[in-house]
């Protein structure tokens, strides 16, 4: 059987055999910073409701095969999360200009997203057997050249990546995560309280993206708006289609389940108006396609 104690220095031990020990309460109505937006507060209503319903699916009653994907499956998630938002995050706090509450407040959302990588990485040893802490194949956790280089590239491109594509947007099209990291009793004990992070990430991120859209010269303005909207549209296929593609074909081709267990509707063009909307791009830039 896999032993923390024998991976991990104690320091971050603690905070996985804690999350594994302890279930945080659940309170019957949605916290305000999760109610403040639409799709966070459908994936934290959906997650409530998983918990209070018997588990359709025991993994433990899995054969060791099977296990053994699920946990690598959870081991590319979290090392997926600590490449893309936690070493962008300390990338972004570290190299781009930007006042000093922003960069507390970005490596906050590092602290708080690492936990959330070590819970998936830990959970995964569990069930595979393996440590996961030496790697997962770069594979299964493949970073583009292009998406690195736009969050690299300035703070606008920071915001794209992170603030776009791993928070604003997972809100309407995770749902179909959630409920497959749900299949783990740890984790799906949790997805509340994790979902109420990241809603407060975004309650951060979207006043932030307004002012550096809209604190600036006229001319600025335009063009980091312009740059905002490429940028979103370039990593489409780079991050949301390329995971929810691969997700649907994981779960349905290696893991064998119905499809029914991972459907979640979506609406993405609506989400992309919500998210213009509160950061300030005005429907002038928009495409014919987004507007209403």
């Amino acid at each position: 059987m896999f032993d923390l104690t024998k991976v991990l220095p104690s320091l971050l031990r603690k905070d996985v055999e804690y999350g594994e020990t302890n279930s945080p309460e659940v309170p019957d109505e949605v916290p305000e910073v999760v109610a403040a937006d639409p799709s966070w507060c459908r994936r934290w209503l959906a997650a409530r409701d998983r918990l209070r319903q018997p588990p359709a699916i025991a993994v433990d009653d899995w054969d060791s095969g099977r296990r053994h994907r699920f946990g690598r499956m959870l081991a590319a998630v979290g090392w997926g999360e600590l490449r893309h938002i936690v070493l962008g995050c300390s990338y972004a706090a570290a190299h781009h200009e930007m006042p000093a509450a922003w960069r507390a407040c970005l490596i906050k959302q590092a602290y708080e997203d690492m936990q959330h990588a070590a819970s998936f990485i830990s959970r995964a040893c569990r069930y595979s057997d393996a440590n996961y802490w030496d790697g997962v194949d770069s594979k299964a956790t493949f970073v583009h050249p292009d998406e690195k280089r736009i969050v690299e590239r300035d703070l606008g491109g920071f915001f794209a990546v992170v603030g776009l594509h791993t928070e604003a947007y997972s809100a309407e099209d995770g749902g179909a995560y959630s409920a497959l990291l749900g299949l783990d009793p740890v984790l799906n004990a949790w997805s509340p309280h994790e979902i109420e992070q990241e809603a407060g990430h975004l309650s951060f991120l979207f006043p932030a993206m307004r002012d550096y859209l809209n604190l600036c010269p006229r001319a600025e303005q335009d063009r980091r708006k312009r740059q905002m909207i490429e940028d979103n549209e370039m990593l489409f296929p780079l991050m949301r289609q390329a995971d929810v593609t691969a997700l649907q074909s994981f779960a349905i081709n290696k893991l064998g389940l119905d499809h029914s267990a991972i459907e979640w509707e979506a609406d993405l063009p609506a989400r992309t108006r919500h998210i213009y909307r509160q950061i300030g791009i005005e429907e002038s830039y928009w495409r014919e396609a987004l507007r209403q």
